[in-house]
């Protein structure tokens, strides 16, 4: 199982408590790996957001998806899941017809991932309910 898939209470936790140890004791033979640490935990969290924006997205609730994308974005900068956040946005910006935002949030990941598509390999929208043809 993956470990993003799980809610993140004791991420969170973990997270509080490296952010201690680096701030309060600094110089300490801890503190490299506890700044390591917060990094991987930091990713973790970013990747449960995502994974939530995705669930959203796949049952067609546009405006959950797009704050859960959001949130990760503001909350967990830096992380990898940025850009798929980003390409969420956007995609959840056209479902709801904010084609401002959705120019806006495209010029934004062009500003930060140059090279690369606005297209992914995931599809939101589809039912639960719907295990054959198209969705």
């Amino acid at each position: 199982m993956d470990l993003a898939e799980r809610p993140p209470e004791t991420a969170l936790d973990s997270f509080k408590s490296l952010r201690t140890v680096v701030q309060r004791y600094p110089k300490s033979i801890y503190a490299h790996d506890a700044r390591r640490r917060m990094i991987y935990m930091r990713n973790r969290l970013a990747d449960f957001e995502l994974i939530v924006a995705h669930h959203y997205e796949e049952r067609g609730a546009w405006v959950a998806a797009a704050q859960r994308a959001r949130q990760a974005i503001e909350q967990y900068d830096g992380a990898p899941a940025t850009k798929e956040a980003l390409l969420v946005l956007v995609r959840c910006y056209r479902k709801l017809d904010y084609k401002e935002l959705a120019e806006n949030t495209e010029k934004v990941f062009h500003e930060n991932f140059p090279d690369q598509p606005l297209e992914s390999d995931r599809k939101g929208g589809g039912h639960w309910w719907k295990f054959w043809g198209k969705s």
